[in-house]
């Protein structure tokens, strides 16, 4: 099949490629309001899909008429070209019936049981949110308005912006609460930022932890995989998961959910044993090896056995087989951070690069070489839109929220963490939300941030739907454009950059960058926030690039080379090419590697990546919950209600039990269970599939599904991660009994 070829959206058809049919007239009420008309001129638009949280997206190319989008295909310029069923299915939710069009107010108390929602025009909204903010700054102070971007990840740098000139610190986002920003904190603490990825050509070993990417990557990840493999690379995975990825292994570490950190451990100290430490490299560019050494000492492969599960030989052949290099790793963003002591598991795990060398060098991981104004690839802003130093003065830091919660990210990080929201509204420290995308489901025992909203003076949010369990008691919900409707931002793929080529918002929905731009230009003047124009803001940041989105536009669908990006070149920290200051060494505060943290020792917390064993099950919670698993054709809640042909992929919340653990309960494939928790009162809703991907004595479930289905209610608001403050959402055991027993017995 041809990358270009349209896609049908019949719903058996969906998988497979076939000829395209106008899929916005299955939903006639949006269609008219694109205002599709027979005859319109045809022509070719350029966008992405966001229906992951990976950025930098996947590309989408898309025919429209008039108005309305028609056909959408590959992108084959893109890096990104291979749409999966999420992205196929887009158009569902840009013609679903239920979209949010138009700007809307509360007009009942908090807490009633209707909000009485009605239509506003956007001068009465923009009035309205300025009018409230400025009074809650004049009265109570700037810090007490938090800012907060969930997904899609998209507005950040303007709302950023938008926090900094309010003089509010308490920026956050989905990243800061509860997604993969834990894992670059850890690797952070050691190398100064972030590192681990690859593989590159070079590479002869690939250790993967915790990550599925052929389920939550694009498709050239796996794809990338294979070739890799076909070549001769080695792969080393680490998952307590039997994984697509995990059985393309040359050496599966199938470990107890929470045990990474004691894995590590033990494959440092055959590393120290054996002599398989690159002395040369750790002792010019490491620090504090001597007690790395000692702290190893415990880390016996029989008690590494004994604690993981995983065969002493096992472990052994792996740390040997990344030793002998050159040697590329990829660290979890989600599963492993998400425990009790997940920041120094990633952290002990990151340690093997640096012991063996495997650091900035052809084959290993890489450190990214970006113009030193650019922070991150997946957002396209700059230290200078956001004014980042402003952020990291102290003065901002002593008065965030997660000073006495998180101090160490507090020390950190510039994006606050927004987990202890409930207790910082009881205490008058929050006093207004303004919210991008916010999902409250994101959170643990998701009741308690919905009633913090409700004890607000103010807040509001955008978003592409009303969603009742987050926006309920919200005093405004505004409408989002969606991705094929969006300018902003621009991608950047390595060295190149892409601009989009929209169709215009359907009803009165705004870009989210529009949104957040326009209220700043409301409060500090139009040329602070470029006119609320996305494409002036994203200028103001590819003009100092030498170049603009004009420019790039033209250049659709190809994407050229920005000549502002350096080239990769390895060793960069022999060069002087990561410190700000233009010195040789890492962006850490003694410029090397630390394998003891200055940051964590300074905070009270042991400098080392220490081991905290997990709570382990017993009798009464017998199984393991890992929670928030992906699956290839859905992500988290984001498109349970809006892409209904996904819904026919997977209709309900399943879970994967592995059939030992079934049979002891009498459950078959496709039976309805209950989970409990020592958490929780109540029980939760799911379908078992009985399944060899899930280890034993674990259970592996997706957060995001709503009423009885929602597995957030089962964690609890403690046993936070002392180093990143996130939740422990893998370190939970519960039960799971067979419905149809537990209801007989009820009746009994």
């Amino acid at each position: 099949m041809e990358q270009r070829k349209g896609f049908a959206f019949s719903r058996r058809s969906l998988l497979q490629g076939s000829g395209a049919v106008m899929a916005a007239s299955l939903f006639s009420p949006a269609t008219k309001a694109a205002g599709e008309a027979a005859g319109e001129k045809t022509w070719t638009g350029y966008s992405i899909c966001d229906s992951c949280n990976h950025m930098p997206w996947c590309g989408i190319e898309f025919e429209a008429r008039g108005n309305t989008v028609i056909r959408i295909r590959n992108w084959k310029e893109h890096p990104n070209h291979f749409l999966c069923s999420k992205g196929l299915s887009t158009l569902q939710r840009l013609y679903n019936p239920n979209r949010l069009l138009y700007p809307m107010k509360r007009t009942n108390p908090k807490g009633s049981a209707d909000p009485g929602w009605v239509r506003i025009s956007w001068d009465e909204a923009i009035k309205t949110i300025c009018e409230h903010l400025t009074r809650i700054k004049e009265k109570y102070g700037p810090d007490k308005v938090m800012f907060y971007c969930g997904d899609p990840k998209e507005p950040r740098p303007p709302v950023m912006r938008l926090a900094r000139w309010f003089g509010s610190p308490n920026y956050c986002c989905e990243s800061s609460a509860a997604c993969n920003l834990a894992y670059v904190h850890a690797e952070e603490l050691s190398y100064g930022q972030e590192i681990a990825g690859g593989p590159s050509p070079k590479a002869k070993v690939l250790m993967i932890v915790g990550k599925n990417g052929a389920w939550a990557s694009p498709h050239g990840f796996f794809k990338g995989l294979l070739a890799a493999k076909a070549r001769g690379m080695k792969l080393i995975v680490v998952d307590v998961r039997r994984t697509k990825v995990a059985e393309l292994a040359d050496i599966h570490l199938q470990l107890k959910p929470g045990t990474d950190g004691a894995l590590a451990w033990g494959m440092i100290r055959v590393l120290v044993k054996e002599g398989l430490v690159d002395r040369k490299f750790v002792d010019e560019w490491c620090t504090g090896y001597e007690e790395l050494v000692k702290y190893c000492e415990a880390f016996t492969p029989e008690f590494v056995e004994k604690e993981t599960g995983v065969p002493a030989e096992q472990m052994i052949e792996a740390a040997r087989l990344f030793a002998q290099g050159p040697s590329s790793m990829q660290l979890p963003g989600q599963s492993v951070p998400h425990q009790g002591n997940g920041c120094n598991n990633v952290r002990a795990m990151s340690l093997l690069m640096a012991l063996t060398g495997n650091v900035d060098k052809p084959g290993a991981s890489m450190i990214a070489n970006w113009p030193k104004d650019y922070i991150r690839w997946d957002e396209g802003y700059t230290r200078s839109f956001i004014d980042q130093p402003w952020f990291e003065e102290e003065a901002q830091k002593k008065i965030r929220i997660d000073r006495e919660f998180a101090p160490v990210w507090n020390d950190m990080q510039v994006l606050c963490s927004p987990n202890l929201l409930p207790e910082m509204v009881d205490a008058g420290r929050i006093r207004a939300f303004c919210g991008w995308g916010a999902n409250l489901l994101i959170w643990p025992s998701p009741d308690e941030y919905k009633a913090a909203v409700r004890k607000m003076d103010f807040a509001f949010s955008c978003d592409y739907f009303y969603r009742d369990d987050t926006h309920h008691d919200m005093d405004l919900v505004l409408p989002a454009a969606m991705n094929y409707e969006r300018y902003a931002p621009f991608g950047v793929h390595g060295r190149k950059l892409s601009a989009r080529r929209p169709v215009k918002p359907l009803g009165e929905a705004w870009e989210d960058w529009k949104i957040s731009l326009t209220i700043g230009a409301a409060l500090f003047g139009r040329e602070a926030f470029f006119d609320g124009d996305p494409v002036k803001a994203c200028n103001s940041m590819l003009n100092a690039w030498g170049t603009s989105y004009e420019e790039r536009a033209a250049m659709l669908p190809k994407m050229e080379v920005c000549e502002w990006f350096p080239p990769q070149e390895p060793e960069k920290y022999k060069k002087g090419l990561l410190r700000f200051d233009g010195k040789p060494g890492f962006r850490t505060p003694s410029g090397k590697i630390e394998f003891v943290s200055s940051v964590q020792a300074r905070h009270g917390f042991p400098g080392l990546p220490v081991y905290v064993a997990p709570p382990k099950p017993d009798e009464k919670w017998p199984l393991k919950l890992i929670n928030g698993t992906r699956r290839p054709y859905i992500t988290h809640s984001k498109t349970r209600g809006d892409q209904p042909y996904l819904l026919e992929l997977e209709p309900e919340s399943t879970v994967n039990i592995h059939p030992a653990d079934a049979e002891v309960r009498g459950i078959k494939e496709g039976d309805r269970i209950w989970i409990t928790s020592p958490y929780y009162k109540g029980k939760v809703r799911a379908r078992a599939r009985v399944t060899i991907l899930a280890g034993r004595g674990m259970i592996d479930a997706q957060y995001g599904w709503r009423g009885d289905q929602e597995t957030q209610v089962l964690i609890p608001r403690k046993g936070w991660d002392p180093i990143s403050g996130y939740p422990c959402f893998n370190d939970i055991c519960v039960q799971v009994e067979k419905a149809e027993e537990t209801e007989k017995n009820a009746k009994a």
